[in-house]
């Protein structure tokens, strides 16, 4: 659906928005450019831009209790299959992760993805980041924009004058002269909506229609996995009753296994 409605040559991005298409494979290849390992997961990411003291701060609150769940979980079933040794010598597993650095354009070196794995450890972060991108940080960011960008100015897809360069000098007119016409709005606003509507297939985080493993232990970490899930949930719930305005978007029930758009 993305790459018909969205980002083809007759999408929503060519005709509703100031990139184009041409632009649009500008501005992605430069965003891809600046990816880094780091970013995607979250712990690091929230230390590197210095967030862990900021109040209120409920993206990091919920997001880092979310990723140390699913950090568990992948570390109860990589350590039941595997050992270090088993890890550093799993083919198939090295060639995933070359696959997946060399196809992302994610071998430059100041991206720190790992060219290996050696450890454990090493293997259980990848596949929480892994994990937690297509689940938690996919939802708290296109789960929110409606309710952030149904107010046009907020978000708008183009602007049909350059902005202002000094404080001042915007006025009334200037303001509407320069944001989108009622068409582009109307599309744009329409789009975001329907992005930030719950699919009708979903299935939250933790739940899986089929039963593909049957053993004592993976049974166990999957049962557990479910209870750490409802623990957060009561605690984001809790939290939430008082405030004024509740952030919902990283609570367990909210968060899909993976993107479903």
């Amino acid at each position: 659906m993305a790459r018909s409605l969205l980002i083809s040559e007759t999408g929503l991005f060519t005709q509703f928005t100031a990139l184009g298409m041409e632009s649009m494979m500008t501005f992605l290849t430069r965003a891809s450019s600046s990816l880094t390992y780091s970013s995607l997961c979250i712990p690091d990411d929230i230390k590197q831009r210095g967030l862990e003291k900021i109040p209120n701060y409920y993206y990091r609150d919920d997001g880092l209790e979310l990723w140390n769940i699913i950090f568990k979980f992948v570390s109860g079933f990589v350590s039941h299959y595997y050992s270090d040794q088993e890890v550093q010598a799993d083919k198939e597993l090295q060639a995933w992760l070359t696959e997946v650095r060399e196809n992302s354009l994610l071998e430059h070196s100041e991206a720190g993805f790992p060219k290996s794995f050696c450890t454990i450890k090493e293997l259980a972060k990848f596949v929480t980041m892994v994990i937690f991108t297509v689940s938690g940080q996919h939802v708290a960011v296109n789960n929110s924009q409606f309710d952030f960008g149904g107010f046009m100015p907020n978000f708008p897809s183009s602007l049909r004058c350059p902005p202002p360069r000094q404080k001042g000098e915007t006025t009334r007119d200037s303001l509407l002269e320069t944001l989108p016409d009622i068409s582009t709005t109307v599309n744009a606003m329409a789009a975001v909506y329907l992005l930030s509507r719950e699919s009708s297939d979903r299935y939250p985080l933790g739940h899986y229609p089929e039963e593909l493993f049957s053993e004592e232990v993976p049974l166990k970490l999957i049962t557990q996995f479910k209870k750490d899930l409802q623990d957060l949930e009561k605690k984001i719930d809790s939290r939430n009753e008082k405030l004024d305005l509740p952030y919902t978007y990283l609570n367990p029930r909210n968060v899909e296994n993976s993107v479903s758009i």
